[in-house]
């Protein structure tokens, strides 16, 4: 105070002036600069509370990944005592692998047993279901059976019109399916006559007249599912010497099933 007071106005003024300019600029209040605009503060305001959400978010996914690194690490722990229980459970067929070879020896013979019955069972099947033998085919839809056999001179009853003897045969048929079958169509499907020539030679025998008049109207007849009917056949023979032969078949045309040799007589 006592050297203020010594001071002249000059000096005193000088030194006043030297001491603001240390405080800094001071913007009057008619300044038009831009950190008095109030929207600048809050632009400012908006991103410091930005950066912050962005700083809290981060530090929460690192968290989260510092958890999933936690399980992860206590579930690859407990993956060993899983496998070394199921490599104990392994060991244990081992010490028993004598007595299941045997068991499967054994069944395997068994299998290949019955398999064979099988397939012999499968034969007689099949041979029963076709054959001819016995005066009697058989097939599968179709039975017939030979009760007559006898030549008819020509001029005789059964063949009046005919100029060769004939070999007459009468049979019965059974018709096993629901098929439309007749004793004539039944008969053709399945047999056919041969007899030998002088050479030797089979030759087929051609089919003759109805020998018997009661089956001219009833020949053509279908036969219902189970029934049976009667009917007759004859081929005209090219000698009289030789026994006539009626091979059997599948059907037309089919597999052979069988044949026999009548005398001619």
């Amino acid at each position: 105070m006592n050297n203020n007071k010594n001071m002249t106005r000059g000096q005193l003024h000088s030194k006043k002036a030297k001491t603001k300019k240390k405080r800094g600029p001071i913007l009057p209040r008619d300044s038009k600069s831009i950190f008095r605009k109030w929207w600048l503060w809050t632009f400012l305001t908006l991103i410091i509370v930005a950066l912050s959400g962005v700083g809290i978010s981060k530090a929460a996914d690192a968290r989260n990944q510092e958890e999933a690194a936690a399980r992860t690490n206590k579930v690859s722990k407990s993956k060993p005592a899983k496998k070394t229980t199921q490599s104990k459970t392994k060991k244990t067929p081992k010490k028993k692998s004598v007595k299941p070879e045997v068991a499967k020896d054994e069944t395997q013979e068994n299998q290949n047993d019955q398999n064979a019955d099988t397939n012999d069972n499968s034969n007689q099947n099949t041979d029963s279901q076709y054959y001819f033998k016995d005066n009697k085919a058989v097939i599968h839809d179709i039975d017939i059976e030979i009760t007559q056999t006898k030549v008819i001179q020509p001029g005789d009853t059964g063949n009046e019109n005919g100029k060769k003897p004939i070999f007459a045969i009468w049979y019965k048929t059974t018709n096993k399916t629901d098929k439309d079958i007749n004793p004539t169509t039944a008969w053709v499907a399945i047999f056919k006559a041969t007899q030998k020539s002088d050479n030797d030679e089979e030759k087929d025998l051609e089919v003759a007249a109805q020998p018997d008049s009661r089956f001219v109207d009833t020949q053509l007849n279908t036969i219902n599912q189970g029934d049976t009917a009667e009917s007759a056949v004859a081929y005209a023979l090219e000698d009289t010497s030789k026994p006539v032969t009626l091979i059997a078949t599948k059907g037309v045309n089919g597999e052979t099933i069988g044949s026999q040799e009548y005398q001619v007589k």
